[in-house]
C-alpha cells in the first residue's frame, strides 16, 4: 500500500505545477497526509460495528475516487506527451499507470500503441499514421461484420490517440449510435428471456451513451420495479421457509428486508405484524413462567426484549412494574424474619448465660455448704395451701393473658410458679408470654 502511494506521489510530483507540488509537501507528502484524519472525522465516537463499517467505506469509497481522478489526470499527461511525439515518455507514464490499476483503459491503449511503434525499432510519424491506420480498418472490418461493440472500442482508440482524425471521429460517433441502440435492442432481448438484471445492465449502458432516450427510461423503470418485487418475493418466501420451521426471528428479519425493497408491500407488512405479535407473545409467556418461579430479573428481561416488537408497551410496563412491586414485598418479608431470627438468636443467647450464671453461683453456695449442687436444688415440698394459692395466681394471669394483658399476666404467672415451683401451666403461660414478646 505504502509503495503505490509513493509511487502515485512522484508522478502527481513529475506532472502537477510547482504550487499543487506544494500543496502535497504541506499535506506530509505521503498517505496520512492525503486522505482523513480520523480522530477529527470522529471515528473514535462510532461505537456500534455497522457505524464503523459504514464510515471506513465511505473512507474507502473516496479513497478510490481521489485515486481514478488523479491517474485520469496523469493519463491525460501521457497522451499529451505521445501528441508531442515524445512517445517513450508517455509509454513510461502509462505503464507507471497500469503498475497502480492494470484495468485502466486509456493507459492500456496508449501503453500498446507505443510498445507496437517502440517493437518496429524507432519512433517515426510515419509508423505511427501506418499504426492508427490499421486499428481503423479493423475496426470497420469488425463493424461490418456486426461486431459493435469491438469495432467501437476499436475505433475509440483511434480517436484517443488522433483527436484530429476527422473520417475516425465520424465512424465513432456512427458506432456510438449503432452501440446505444445495440445496448437498448440487447437490454429488451434479455427481458424476454427474464433475465432482468442483465437486461437492466445494457439498458443503462445505452442509457449512458444517450441520456435523453425517453423509451430507455421507461423500460428501466418499469424493470427496476420489477426486480424490487422478485426480489421482494424472494425475501418473503424465504421468510415463510424459515416461519414453517419454527425460524421467528429469522422471518422476522426477512420481512424486514422484503420491505426495504418493496416499502408498499401489503403482504409482508401484514405478515410482518403477525410475526411480531407472535415474537412478543414469546417473549411474554417466558416472562410469566420465570415470574411464577420468582426469578424476577429474568422475567423483567424477557419482557424488556419484548418492546421493540409489541404494539401495547403499556401492558410490558404494567407487568414489569408488578415484578418490581413483588421484589420489594419479598426483600422486605426476607429483612422482617431475619431480624426476627437474630432477636431470637440473642434471647436465646442471654438465657444461656443466664442459667450459666446461675449454675456458677449454685455451684459456689454448694461449695461453701459442703453439699452438691442437686442436693442443694432440692425443693422443699409445697403445702397445699401454696398450691391452692399458686392455682388460683394462674386462673388470675389467664384472665389477664386473654385480655392481651401480657405484663399482669406475667406478674401473676411469676407468682404462681413462685408458691409452687412444679406448677407447669403457669411455667408454660410464662414461656408463651416470651414468645409473643420477643416476635413483636
Amino acid at each position: 500500500m505504502k509503495k503505490y502511494i509513493l509511487s502515485l506521489l512522484f508522478m502527481l510530483a513529475a506532472v502537477l505545477p510547482a504550487s499543487a507540488q506544494q500543496a502535497m509537501l504541506l499535506h506530509g507528502g505521503g498517505e496520512e497526509g492525503l486522505f482523513l484524519d480520523m480522530h477529527r472525522s470522529g471515528i473514535g465516537s462510532a461505537n456500534e460495528y455497522e457505524e464503523k463499517k459504514k464510515f471506513f467505506d465511505m473512507v474507502k469509497l473516496e479513497k478510490q475516487k481521489l485515486q481514478d481522478t488523479m491517474l485520469d489526470n496523469i493519463c491525460e499527461n501521457a497522451y499529451k506527451y505521445y501528441r508531442s511525439g515524445n512517445y517513450e515518455a508517455a509509454r513510461e507514464l502509462a505503464g507507471k499507470i497500469l503498475s497502480i490499476n492494470s484495468q485502466h483503459e486509456d493507459a492500456k491503449t496508449l501503453f500498446e500503441a507505443t510498445s507496437q511503434l517502440r517493437n518496429t525499432g524507432s519512433f517515426t510519424l510515419e509508423k505511427e499514421r501506418n499504426m492508427l491506420n490499421e486499428r481503423f480498418k479493423s475496426s470497420l472490418a469488425l463493424y461490418q461484420e456486426g461486431r459493435i461493440v469491438e469495432s467501437y472500442k476499436k475505433m475509440y482508440e483511434v480517436v484517443k490517440l488522433s483527436p484530429s482524425n476527422i473520417k475516425a471521429r465520424y465512424w465513432f460517433n456512427k458506432m456510438r449510435e449503432d452501440l446505444c441502440q445495440y445496448y437498448y435492442d440487447k437490454g429488451l432481448e434479455l427481458y424476454e428471456a427474464r433475465d432482468l438484471k442483465g437486461s437492466l445492465e445494457n439498458l443503462y449502458a445505452s442509457l449512458m451513451i444517450k441520456p435523453q432516450n425517453p423509451a430507455n427510461i421507461e423500460w428501466i423503470t418499469k424493470i427496476e420495479e420489477e426486480l424490487r418485487q422478485q426480489k421482494s418475493n424472494q425475501q418473503l418466501k424465504q421468510a415463510l421457509d424459515d416461519y414453517s420451521k419454527g425460524k421467528i426471528l429469522a422471518a422476522y428479519k426477512g420481512l424486514q428486508k422484503a420491505l426495504e425493497i418493496q416499502p408498499g408491500d401489503s403482504k409482508s407488512s401484514r405478515l410482518l405484524a403477525e410475526v411480531k405479535g407472535e415474537i412478543e407473545n414469546g417473549y411474554i409467556e417466558n416472562g410469566k413462567k420465570l415470574y411464577g418461579a420468582r426469578k424476577y430479573t429474568s422475567a423483567i428481561g424477557e419482557w424488556n426484549k419484548a418492546r421493540p416488537y409489541s404494539v401495547n408497551p403499556d401492558y410490558l410496563n404494567q407487568l414489569v412494574a408488578r415484578a418490581k412491586q413483588q421484589m420489594k414485598r419479598e426483600a422486605a418479608e426476607k429483612k422482617r424474619r431475619a431480624e426476627i431470627a437474630e432477636r431470637r438468636r440473642k434471647a436465646e443467647a442471654a438465657r444461656r448465660a443466664k442459667e450459666a450464671e446461675e449454675r456458677r453461683k449454685a455451684e459456689e453456695e454448694a461449695a461453701q455448704k459442703g453439699i452438691s449442687v442437686d442436693e442443694l436444688e432440692q425443693k422443699p415440698a409445697v403445702s397445699a395451701e401454696n398450691k391452692s394459692q399458686a392455682q388460683q395466681h394462674y386462673i388470675e394471669g389467664l384472665k389477664y393473658f386473654q385480655n392481651s394483658d401480657y405484663e399482669q399476666a406475667r406478674n401473676s404467672w411469676t407468682i404462681a410458679k413462685q408458691l409452687d415451683p412444679e406448677n407447669d401451666d403457669a411455667r408454660l403461660g410464662l414461656k408463651r408470654i416470651d414468645q409473643i414478646l420477643s416476635a413483636q
